[in-house]
């Protein structure tokens, strides 16, 4: 929270503008738009009119692409009205025109409420990945003037867009659109409460005044948990660098036993019948323990893989739950400087659909740390489990190995083989121990009851306005 004088209130400085260019705006400028299910706007801010150029009157009830600009590729839209009518966020850099001719660039952030849909825009922060996605829109848009050009439907056409599209984000490093959603917005909420936007605080007794003292109450209550924003980031690159690790480990173990296998006919071949029978007993003792390790690790980057998806959607929580309050504390402070206007463009059902948003993430937040928790409790008790039973593998593997050398096997293929697969041992049994420690010692520190209490009182004073 910051206290600022009046005169620091977003929109009354507002960059100077350049009509037939570029409009730019503040880090603090959040706004948004509300539109119902088939995309025509209900209600918006003050800072979209100043940006849009349009009145307040022509925006209200007209379809949202009245702003779109031809720079962005139509399967982006197709894309990201997929991911909202599946009830999935949807996030992008977004180039808007404005009515004068002019454009301003927007990283908006699109949710199902209310029978609609809740865009909120912020200044795009990641300005190296926004040049690289525009770069890829520029692609996209080839794509889709060659299917123009070869008689497609303006839907084939968007197709194809999406189709290239989604290339695209997959040669940067995505899975697909929803993950890009994830990872763009907690780096983008992440930059923005860098850079120290945060919710100004406003003396007064009214009812807005009210709202923005809550607004802020609940930016002070979650404050811990943007700042493990970070740490989850880590342990997401953390989780993804084991999972592949486990599928490598896991496949040489099994090279590992059939080595093993051979090395007992080599011996049973070539050695002396005392020393083969020693030889075959340590075998069998050693194929217990690297096949109990192969069958606990069989599973376990799959599930390594679940609890990477696990980490990554409460940061996405994290992230989305601060955005939301943010939006809708910015938004009461306009309210109280007279830059947006209670009985305008229903700013009461604004206030109301912005809460809700905010209710949702919090309920959801909650779901998505519970089920966090949960796995990371099997999960990290697994990594445990398979650390410690790969370090006691290792001896009885040597004196194996040892033993099938005494018995006049040491230059058997099979021997050879079998040292070059351990040659190091398990440094990976190192590596998992300490994967189990840092899904462990993740704390997300969550108030939630602290943070529904703020929430009802809003709602209550929001009847005060009704």
């Amino acid at each position: 929270m910051t206290t600022a004088p009046q005169n620091n209130d977003p929109a009354s400085t507002a960059p100077a503008q350049d009509p037939a260019g570029e409009h730019v705006y503040g880090a603090e400028e959040l706004f948004f738009s509300t539109t119902d299910a088939g995309g025509r706007i209900r209600r918006a801010n003050s800072t979209f009119m100043r940006l849009s150029g349009f009145p307040r009157g022509a925006l209200v009830g007209r379809a949202h692409n009245v702003v779109r600009h031809p720079d962005v590729p139509a399967g982006l839209f197709r894309s990201m009205w997929e991911d909202i009518q599946a009830g999935n966020a949807a996030s992008a850099y977004i180039t808007n025109r404005s009515a004068d001719g002019g454009y301003y660039r927007v990283f908006a952030t699109i949710v199902p409420s209310q029978g609609g849909y809740l865009s909120v825009r912020t200044l795009p922060m990641r300005t190296d990945l926004r040049d690289q996605v525009e770069a890829v829109y520029a692609r996209v848009l080839e794509v889709e003037a060659a299917s123009s050009a070869a008689g497609s439907t303006r839907r084939e056409v968007a197709a194809a867009g999406q189709s290239a599209l989604l290339s695209e984000l997959r040669e940067l490093g995505y899975q697909d659109s929803v993950d890009f959603t994830r990872q763009t917005l907690a780096q983008e909420v992440t930059a923005l409460v860098a850079a120290g936007v945060d919710i100004p605080e406003r003396e007064g007794d009214g009812p807005v005044a009210r709202i923005l003292a809550e607004l802020n109450a609940i930016e002070s209550s979650t404050t811990g948990l943007v700042a493990q924003i970070e740490e989850c980031t880590r342990l997401v690159g953390l989780l993804s660098t084991r999972a592949a690790e486990i599928g490598a480990l896991s496949e040489r173990l099994g090279q590992l036993r059939d080595s093993l296998r051979g090395v007992g006919a080599d011996v049973s071949r070539i050695g002396e019948p005392d020393m083969a029978e020693v030889v075959a007993d340590k075998y069998q003792e050693v194929d217990t323990y690297v096949l109990e390790c192969f069958e606990q690790l069989h599973p376990l980057a799959g599930q390594v893989a679940e609890l990477r998806g696990d980490v990554d959607s409460v940061r996405f929580g994290i992230a989305i739950l601060r955005l939301h309050n943010l939006a809708a504390g910015f938004f009461a402070v306009q309210l109280l400087a007279g830059q947006d206007v209670l009985e305008d463009n229903d700013a009461v059902g604004s206030l109301e659909e912005l809460v809700a948003a905010l209710r949702l993430d919090a309920g959801s937040l909650g779901e998505r740390l519970e089920l966090f928790r949960a796995r990371a409790d099997l999960v990290g008790g697994e990594l445990g489990v398979v650390a410690e039973a790969l370090t006691d593998t290792h001896r009885p593997l040597m004196d194996l190995l040892g033993a099938a050398a005494e018995a006049g096997a040491a230059d058997e293929a099979s021997v050879r083989t079998a040292r070059s697969l351990v040659r190091d041992g398990f440094p990976e049994a190192r590596d998992l121990a300490d994967l189990a420690g840092a899904v462990r010692d993740l704390e997300v520190p969550y108030q939630a009851a602290q943070i529904e209490t703020h929430l009802a009182r809003l709602r209550l004073v929001l009847t005060e306005l009704v």
